[in-house]
């Protein structure tokens, strides 16, 4: 009994802990951090702003909390498509397909992502980035130079060019998705998976024909 009570209190807390990140998530992407209040956030959950502290201490911990789940999102994906021995153009593609699906499934995430690098911006000594993507791309592109399929001067240019294109696909979904009227006088083309392909295989032919021609 007391194993089972302690399975079930645990199962609580994480139900709870998800309601929380779940409600936080909405609030945030609408208003922003700055214009969120943990009182808010424990009204909307339906709990005490007590309750509310025993999850997460502050804002920026729930901020962060839901920033990190993402980011375990990702990284099962990634350990997936490593798991499949791809090429690094192929790899690519599926990493830009997947951002452009993360987009499209719920267009509060590309708010939720300008409005906290606009807070992290305007609260430089917050540290609400913890984010290892910028390292495994740079190990998988290095171990890809290492067996020859990546330019081995190549690979700075590779990362600056992959997170150019990943950048570029939320603001495009932003735009799209929670200003239309600036696609009324400029026509916004979302990405689909052939133009995701198309340009990881330009990144990666187009470093390495590069390089090829600087050593002539």
């Amino acid at each position: 009994m007391k194993k089972n009570s302690k399975e079930d209190r645990s199962a609580h807390e994480q139900q709870m802990r998800s309601r929380i990140k779940d409600a936080a998530f909405k609030l945030m992407a609408e208003k922003g951090i700055d214009g969120v209040s943990m009182r808010e956030i424990a009204e909307k959950v339906h709990v005490t702003k007590p309750v509310l502290y025993y999850y997460f201490k502050d804002k920026e911990d729930l901020c962060l909390a839901i920033i990190e789940e993402r980011g375990r999102q990702f990284d099962d994906f990634l350990d997936k498509a490593l798991a499949q021995k791809l090429a690094p153009a192929e790899l690519l593609g599926l990493v830009f397909e997947k951002h452009v699906d993360f987009f499209q499934k719920d267009p509060r995430n590309s708010k939720f992502i300008a409005k906290t690098i606009a807070y992290a911006l305007s609260n430089k000594n917050k540290n609400l980035k913890k984010d290892n993507k910028a390292d495994r791309f740079h190990s998988i592109f290095t171990q890809a130079a290492a067996s020859g399929e990546i330019a081995k001067e190549g690979v700075p240019d590779v990362e600056w060019l992959v997170y150019a294109v990943l950048l570029q696909i939320m603001l495009s979904a932003y735009i799209q998705l929670h200003a239309k009227d600036l696609c009324e006088a400029n026509p916004c083309k979302f990405y689909d998976v052939e133009s995701m392909k198309r340009l990881a295989q330009i990144i990666v032919l187009g470093v390495n024909e590069y390089y090829k021609r600087v050593k002539k």
